[in-house]
């Protein structure tokens, strides 16, 4: 058998096998087992979370003949096995983004009074809904709101926002949410697992986190870093294949620029650089660096989406020795520098000065080095006289007023 990605040899046959969607799944399923099917569904979502594949196993169960007790589609039966198989009569699936015309519309208009050739309903997926035309969608107005019942309509769109309100009034809609981190890796692991991959759970884990919450996304970079390691995927490999730099790296960097040590900030910067790494890569990850230790302070439970177990610790005790006020303002400087990055032609030189301004921030704060977390701004600088433009507390107003300083 020709070899197939993990997205779809792996994808979801029953409403079971989706992760991540349980509202969506609960729904849908109680609507199969109580014969509540509505005659028009919006799905909308990010890429690559299962509105496609929700969309069939919904046509599957809808069309099974001995339907699980939960909802299910039972997998045997003639019509199942014809879903399965790739050749059901009862299946139609149009893909707007290059058949988005009135005359694409007006062809379904006509079929769908058709009665379907086996089984119960007559199933129309019409994916990226969004990108038929305003005609296209007033042709289609009539036929949504007035189907024959052997007729079931599922729209899936990105972009709920394009889809005109006459088409969403006669829709049942659905929102798919972005999958959590830590259910991607688990699926990763055992897909891994099943294909005989060795795979360390922190690899898994960047991966999972590099996807965003979409699965296919997860998939699609599994199956590309599992042929370049050939089959064994370290968390070393996953970060040279991905030619980013690890969490160490970003803490050692973070404590010179909160340490006033400049010039070692800028020399393992320039070590980096020169090892080929891309400028506006470093600021980034620099720039969530920053931004896991504020949360690491504030929020710890948000870190459970983009870092692993052993690394969330980490963060935690990391984060007492900055203050907030400098955590604050080096993300507003590094947020500035990723800005310049878009349309300089030098994007070190905007990496260089934007460190150099965030080591010296805790000589503006007024800080001594390596003591910053010892007291709240508030306590470690005196009252400025009103000229100065501060706020009682000693932080600075603005950014710009720490630029002037």
């Amino acid at each position: 058998m020709a070899y197939q990605v993990s997205a779809r040899k792996y994808r979801p046959g029953t409403f079971t096998e989706v992760i991540g969607q349980p509202f969506v799944v609960q729904t849908l399923r109680n609507a199969i087992k109580y014969q509540r099917l509505a005659h028009a569904y919006l799905f909308f979502g990010p890429r690559g979370v299962g509105k496609t594949t929700c969309a069939r196993i919904l046509a599957k169960a809808a069309n099974c003949l001995q339907p699980t007790p939960e909802g299910d589609p039972c997998g045997f039966c003639p019509s199942c096995q014809r879903f399965a198989e790739g050749r059901s009569l009862n299946l139609i699936e149009l893909d707007a983004a290059s058949h988005n015309s009135v005359e694409d519309i007006r062809l379904i208009v006509d079929q769908v009074q058709l009665t379907p050739p086996e089984g119960r309903y007559k199933v129309y997926i019409i994916d990226e809904a969004h990108m038929l035309t305003n005609a296209a969608f007033n042709a289609f107005l009539k036929t949504l709101e007035e189907p024959p019942p052997h007729a079931l309509f599922i729209l899936a769109t990105t972009e709920k926002h394009k889809i005109p309100s006459t088409i969403l009034s006669r829709c049942q809609r659905f929102d798919f949410r972005r999958i959590p981190t830590e259910q991607i890796a688990a699926h990763l692991g055992a897909i891994a697992q099943k294909e005989g991959v060795e795979a360390e759970s922190d690899a898994l884990f960047f991966i999972a986190a590099k996807s965003e919450g979409s699965l296919r996304d997860a998939l699609s970079l599994y199956d590309q870093l599992v042929s370049r390691t050939a089959g064994r995927l370290t968390y070393r490999s996953v970060l040279e294949a991905l030619e980013v730099l690890d969490y160490e790296a970003f803490f050692t960097l973070g404590a010179h620029l909160q340490g006033w040590q400049a010039e070692k900030a800028l020399e393992l910067t320039h070590t980096y650089l020169q090892a080929g790494y891309d400028p506006s890569t470093l600021l980034q990850g620099l720039l969530e660096h920053f931004r896991h230790l504020l949360l690491a302070r504030y929020q710890p439970k948000a870190l459970v989406e983009t870092l692993p177990p052993h690394y969330r610790k980490r963060y935690q005790e990391e984060a007492g020795r900055y203050s907030e006020a400098f955590l604050l303002h080096s993300i507003d400087l590094l947020l500035e520098g990723e800005r310049r990055q878009a349309y300089t032609r030098s994007p070190e030189i905007a990496l260089e000065t934007t460190l150099l301004k965030i080591a010296l921030l805790p000589q503006v704060l007024n800080t001594e080095p390596g003591a910053i977390s010892q007291k709240a701004v508030s306590d470690a600088v005196p009252s400025p006289p009103p000229s100065m433009g501060r706020r009682p507390g000693g932080v600075a107003r603005s950014l710009e007023e720490v630029k002037k300083k």
